[in-house]
This record gives structure tokens, C-alpha cells and sequence, in this order.
């Protein structure tokens, strides 16, 4: 028997990129023959109260599972990432197998250089029998910080929408998307200094600038990740974080040269090409496919060697992608992967 085990807040922002992606995980994991088993609590539960609840959900799921099965686990387990090891030692009585998707890593994600925060992170890891990590480069910053459990590349995160045919015409006009949580990516209040290209906005904790010249950007609205994917107008997905538009942000532009931001999934999903920072673990996919262009700050935008051209041929290389990313076939992959590599170990 095969299990998948979350735990969802029922009040969580339901124009969260984070949401969008655990709820696609589980119904890939579904289609792919995983009993759901999913923990759901109010996010405003006290905590004496939530772990009371967790204690028994977390009993009663160990007396579903059955001898020899395969857990996975959407990782990280929130609070309890320094409980579940428990668990999972239990179930080892069940000679049951167990392994996690990485969405974050949290020790990575708040600069990695807590080495005491890392070293935690990676011990809860490594009681999973193998570990689904974003790329290669996730994978070797995983291994060089201990990590022994088995390890699988995902390549990219999935983004399931309804429709693989419907494609939005898109005019090649120079006009680039962001989308995302505005409040961590100020940048976008600078954008007048870029002067070959328009932007179109898009998320919530959208500031309306008093006193603003800028007419190369505009605020287009917040939608839930189900429909945003149809709304986004442009030729190119941005990827950036941050205040600056000269450099990248010293935290999350160093998480980008490990993760793969959920956002480039969905520009993949919209049909759009993307772009991101030079340095950026996505940026080898990126360039691997011709899917999109590379730079090193947002002053670089200007001086981009793009053409309508080239732009057509780097949208058909999208709409490939975008194929495999709107049915879930790279999780499909990986999974496969993982439970291949489950059933080599002893």
C-alpha cells in the first residue's frame, strides 16, 4: 500500500503559491495510487489543543498503514518537523518505507549559514529512506551537508491547470510579468529606471505609490493560483526578489541558486518564457531548453539581445514544458524514481 501524509491550516491565504503547490503534489500522488491521509487543523488552534489533535491523527494513521507500505511526506511538516522522525521510527516496527517532496528547505531559505539550524534540518531528513529534492544543485548542497539518505531530482515543480490546449496569444511587444507576494519584492516600486520594457503586476500587498511618473508598470490585479495562470499578459515571466533591482536579495537570491521557485512553474503554465538571474539554479533548465533569458541584475533588461524571432522559437520550446508541467508528469517521474530506488534498499 502506497500513503501520502500532509498537514493543511484551513485559513490559509488562498492566493498562496504554497497552497497551489502542496494541493497539486496531492493530486499527483493520488492519480499515481496514494491513500490521502491529510491532517487539517485551523491555523489559530492553540497549541496545547493542536498537539492533542495531532497526537491522534498521527495514532490513527500509524494503525492505517499497513506492513511494508510507502509514506510520503510533503516536507516541511510545519511544526512538527522535529516530531515526525518519532514517528517514522515507529512505523519502522510496520517495516514501512518513508520519503519526502522538498518544498523548502527552511534552514536554506533563512541564508544557510546557521550551521546548528542545519545540521537539524538535515538530521530530520535523513530519517526518510530517500529525500524528492528540487535539482541537482539542492541535491549536492544536501549531500555536502550530510545528507545519507537516497536522493531524487524533481527538475521542476508541476502546475496542474484544467486545459493543456488553451494558449493565450501573445504579441511580441516587449512586456514582462511578475507575479507573486508583492510585499517581499519591493523592487517593483523602482521599475522606472528600465526603459525598454513594461511591466504587468500581479499579486496581493500591492502599494499604490503616491506621486508616481512611472508609466512602464501597472498593477493587473491578485487571483487565486488556479486562475491567475489565464490572466498573466506579457512576452516574459520575471523572476526576482527583493528591494533592489541592481542586485539580487542577499537571502532569497541566494535560496534561488538551490530552489525552484514555484513561480517559474507557473510562467511554464501560462505558456510564458522566463526570465531569471544568471546565477539562479533554474537557470541552467532555462537555458538547457531555450526557454527564456538570463541576467545578472534588472539593469541588464535594457540591454537584452531579444527579437520577436527569437522570441517565437523560445515560446515553442515553452508550450514542450508546458505540456509535461499542466499533468503532473514531473512529479509522475520522480515518484517513479523514488519508489525504484525504496524498493533497492534492504
Amino acid at each position: 500500500m502506497k500513503y501520502q501524509f500532509c498537514i493543511r491550516f484551513t485559513n490559509i491565504d488562498i492566493n498562496s503559491a504554497a497552497s497551489k503547490a502542496v494541493t497539486d503534489c496531492k493530486v499527483i500522488f493520488s492519480k499515481n495510487g496514494y491513500i490521502d491521509y491529510t491532517f487539517t487543523v485551523v491555523d489559530n488552534a492553540k497549541k496545547v489543543r493542536y498537539y492533542f489533535m495531532l497526537l491522534k491523527e498521527l495514532v490513527s494513521f500509524y494503525f492505517s498503514i499497513k506492513k511494508k507500505s510507502i509514506v510520503v511526506v510533503q516536507y516541511p511538516l510545519l511544526s512538527i518537523n522535529n516530531i515526525f522522525k518519532y514517528f517514522i521510527k515507529l512505523a519502522k516496527v510496520k517495516k514501512a518505507k518513508f520519503y519526502c517532496v522538498i518544498h523548502d528547505l527552511e534552514s536554506l531559505r533563512a541564508g544557510g549559514k546557521d550551521q546548528e539550524y542545519i545540521a537539524r534540518e538535515i538530521s530530520n531528513l535523513n530519517y526518510f529512506d530517500c529525500v524528492i529534492a528540487h535539482n541537482p544543485f539542492m541535491i549536492e548542497w544536501l549531500q555536502v551537508h550530510s545528507l545519507k539518505a537516497k536522493v531524487v531530482s524533481l527538475n521542476v515543480f508541476d502546475y496542474l491547470t484544467n486545459s493543456v490546449s488553451v494558449e493565450k496569444p501573445r504579441i511580441f511587444d516587449r512586456t514582462i510579468v511578475f507575479a507573486g507576494n508583492l510585499s517581499k519584492s519591493t523592487f517593483i516600486y523602482n521599475l522606472d529606471i528600465i526603459k525598454a520594457w513594461k511591466f504587468n503586476l500581479y499579486g496581493p500587498n500591492y502599494i499604490k505609490p503616491v506621486n508616481s511618473f512611472s508609466n512602464n508598470s501597472k498593477w493587473l490585479g491578485e487571483y487565486s493560483p488556479e486562475n491567475v495562470v489565464y490572466k498573466l499578459d506579457g512576452n516574459f515571466g520575471l523572476i526576482w526578489d527583493g528591494d533592489n533591482v541592481e542586485k539580487s536579495d542577499d537571502i532569497l537570491g541566494n535560496y534561488l541558486k538551490y530552489n525552484n521557485p514555484h513561480k517559474f512553474s507557473l510562467y511554464i503554465a501560462a505558456g510564458l518564457p522566463v526570465i531569471a538571474p544568471s546565477n539562479s539554479a533554474i537557470s541552467h533548465f532555462i537555458k538547457f531548453h531555450n526557454i527564456g533569458l538570463l541576467i545578472d541584475n534588472l539593469l541588464d533588461l535594457d540591454d537584452l539581445p531579444v527579437n520577436e524571432y527569437a522570441y517565437e522559437i523560445m515560446k515553442n520550446n515553452v508550450l514542450k514544458i508546458k505540456e509535461k508541467v499542466v499533468k503532473g508528469e514531473y512529479l509522475t517521474s520522480a515518484l517513479a524514481l523514488a519508489e525504484s530506488e525504496l524498493h533497492q534498499t534492504t
